[in-house]
């Protein structure tokens, strides 16, 4: 009876120096929602989707103005890193030729696209009137001036203009859910209803949200 009590005993010792290590359940990657990466491309507009690349501006100083108007690696669409990201470019005849470059990205569900477009909105109020010394693909070197900034009409909507001599380009961002789009159409100057294309930009947005939500 003695032997079996200190058996008892031993097995309830060992017991309670047992260490129990819990393993961590893992963590389920936030997704890329409402919009799916596979549909980054309907984000452009079908124009854009028959396109091919511009002549793309490369570099733009100062480099804290530089979203106001690269095109490679364009700061206000990567700075939120982007789970997927695509671009077009594509001419328009309107009299004179304005060449309109359109670049998306979707994000994931953590996406903000309000805190997104008060960022944009900040860097385009602190380079107001900056000079901007930007080169393009073709090695061409032009001095921009930031113009004031127009009012969108829209609250996922910023827009921005720039120009050189007798050449503009008007600019969109636009963000909503976890996509986003700029615009930047350059052409003589007389402006080009970027805003327009941003608007129908934010309606692709929203129907791709409501369609995959």
């Amino acid at each position: 009876m003695r032997v079996r009590a200190l058996a008892l005993l031993l097995c309830l010792l060992l017991a309670g120096c047992t260490r129990v290590i819990d393993t961590p359940q893992p963590k389920i990657g936030t997704p890329v929602a409402p919009i799916p990466a596979g549909q980054v491309g309907d984000l452009l507009s079908q124009d854009a989707q028959k396109g091919d690349d511009g002549n793309l501006f490369v570099t733009v100083e100062p480099d804290e103005c530089s979203g106001l108007a690269r095109e490679v690696d364009p700061p206000f669409i990567f700075d939120a890193k982007p789970a997927a990201h695509g671009g077009g470019h594509w001419v328009a005849d309107v009299g004179r030729q304005v060449y309109i470059e359109e670049i998306v990205a979707v994000y994931h569900a953590t996406f903000d696209p309000r805190a997104t477009l008060a960022q944009v909105t900040r860097t385009i109020e602190s380079c107001a009137g900056t000079s901007l010394t930007v080169t393009a693909l073709d090695g061409d070197v032009d001095t921009y001036r930031v113009l004031p900034q127009p009012d969108s009409g829209s609250p996922d909507i910023v827009a921005w203009s720039f120009a050189a001599g007798t050449w503009a380009c008007d600019n969109s961002f636009v963000a909503a859910h976890n996509a986003a789009i700029e615009i930047t159409t350059c052409a003589a100057v007389g402006g080009y209803d970027v805003l327009s294309l941003a608007q129908d930009a934010l309606q692709r947005i929203e129907t791709l949200a409501n369609t995959t939500a």
